[in-house]
């Protein structure tokens, strides 16, 4: 597979149409307004402590002393990334793993209100998430980014319904439009012929273009 990252020298804006609906896990529904969503609790090991938590996330965050619940807040993150928390207010969370997250939470806690806190910080619905493909693929449009398992771009080709029917996709010159944490745009170009085990990975966000072949 061969790559280049051509940085673009002017900002390219992309308007994206909602997506509807939430990237479902397994799990019992929420008993709050927000309901409809599935729920892990990431905490006790069903999900990876290492899921960076984003805004408009929905979250459950659970102390417990002793076993006895003290507080169980449910709110949406943000979109500045913050989550408003007995006792702390406004803690910023976004950008945070799990782990880190409950590290965070713990430590003020510990030291000004309980002894010894359990915490326990759960994703009741992740933010909307996706990509966008368009060119020449069946199926053009956003395709749903799986907040744990991520996806490649052959997993998208497919799910775009495959290259395009009339054998006219130029599968040597597909770009990946990104933005970067500067929120400067780059483009990756991939020969996707040359894909074979290793798949490349894609973020969220990310256009993926399917050029038409010119010969």
């Amino acid at each position: 597979m061969m790559l280049t990252r051509i940085k673009l020298p002017l900002a390219v804006a992309f308007l994206f149409s909602g997506l509807s609906g939430w990237l479902g896990v397994s799990g019992q529904l929420p008993a709050s307004g927000d309901g409809g969503f599935s729920t892990i609790r990431t905490s006790s090991g069903q999900t990876s402590s290492s899921y960076i938590i984003s805004p408009l996330d929905y979250l459950r965050v659970s102390l417990f002393v002793a076993d006895e619940l003290q507080f169980a807040t449910e709110a949406r993150v943000s979109q500045s990334g913050n989550i408003s928390l007995p006792h702390l207010g406004n803690v910023t969370i976004a950008g945070k793993s799990i782990e880190e997250a409950l590290d965070s939470l713990y430590e003020p806690y510990n030291r000004d209100y309980y002894v010894e806190p359990h915490i326990e910080v759960a994703v009741l619905a992740y933010s909307e998430r996706s990509v966008t493909v368009i060119g020449k693929v069946n199926r053009q449009g956003l395709i749903p980014f799986p907040s744990e398992k991520g996806l490649t771009l052959l997993e998208v080709i497919a799910l775009a319904g495959g290259w395009s029917a009339d054998r006219l996709s130029d599968k040597r010159n597909v770009t990946i439009t990104r933005t970067d944490a500067n929120g400067e745009k780059f483009i990756i170009e991939v020969d996707a012929r040359k894909i074979s085990t290793q798949d490349h990975p894609l973020q969220e966000g990310d256009l993926i273009n399917v050029p038409e072949r010119l010969w």
